[in-house]
């Protein structure tokens, strides 16, 4: 069983987007790729316009104002107090974009890895930004489920997907990378997944994401690749 714990926020940075990805458009593709059941949003430091239209959506959000670290742990405590150790959940923010594949594929990458992106995210192919990352590429394992291609990899974004038996055995370090403002995913990964640049194939957990990428971050310059974003 899948449960998406969608976050929507009114307050952020300022950031060049997709045309198509706006507030009401993300989330209305997050409903049309995973459905109405067993989707949950949190809106935090919403306006009332905002409100009004997830309620258009026909959802009752739960209204917020923790900021991105806190509304983060927030949906955390709510899936640990409201699901059974077996439930899968998907980490979801009020920036992306999906395929129609993406839930499919999504369940069948939690059943070979302990956390799974559907982002392919640039940073894994550009030499200077990601620490991990020499020759434009990053040391991996590609396994084949039924439908896509996955790698592991070694860090992504708070968009993610895994189980609340194991987010609830590693809270103690998710709540460590979260005690500030923002989120530090990337070194939260790393505690995570003990990602070594000598022995990139010894991880205490995976972390896979899909190739190419089922979904995207919508800001322009980190958009997956092969796929043209501007027409979901």
């Amino acid at each position: 069983m899948l449960k998406v714990l969608y976050r929507i926020s009114d307050k952020g940075r300022p950031k060049q987007k997709l045309p198509n990805a706006s507030k009401e458009n993300c989330l209305q593709n997050a409903l049309n790729v995973f459905g109405h059941e067993d989707f949950y949003v949190f809106a935090d430091n919403c306006t009332q316009e905002t409100i009004d239209m997830i309620i258009s959506k026909g959802l009752n959000p739960f209204n917020l104002s923790l900021g991105n670290s806190g509304s983060w742990r927030h949906c955390v405590n709510f899936a640990i107090n409201n699901f059974s150790l077996e439930t899968f959940i998907y980490f979801l923010e009020d920036d992306y974009l999906h395929l129609n594949t993406a839930k499919t594929a999504l369940m069948e990458g939690l059943q070979i890895a302990s956390y799974v992106t559907l982002y392919d995210h640039p940073d894994k192919y550009i030499d200077g930004i990601n620490p991990f990352v020499r020759f434009n590429s990053e040391k991996s394992r590609v396994y084949k489920t039924e439908t896509t291609h996955w790698k592991e990899t070694n860090s992504t974004t708070m968009t993610f997907a895994t189980s609340v038996k194991t987010i609830t055995k590693e809270k103690g370090i998710w709540w460590k990378f979260t005690e500030n403002v923002l989120p530090e995913d990337f070194n939260a990964f790393q505690k995570i997944i003990n990602y070594s640049i000598r022995n990139p194939f010894r991880f205490k957990r995976k972390l896979i994401s899909a190739l190419p990428g089922l979904s995207t971050h919508s800001e322009v310059e980190w958009i997956s690749p092969f796929v043209d974003w501007s027409t979901i």
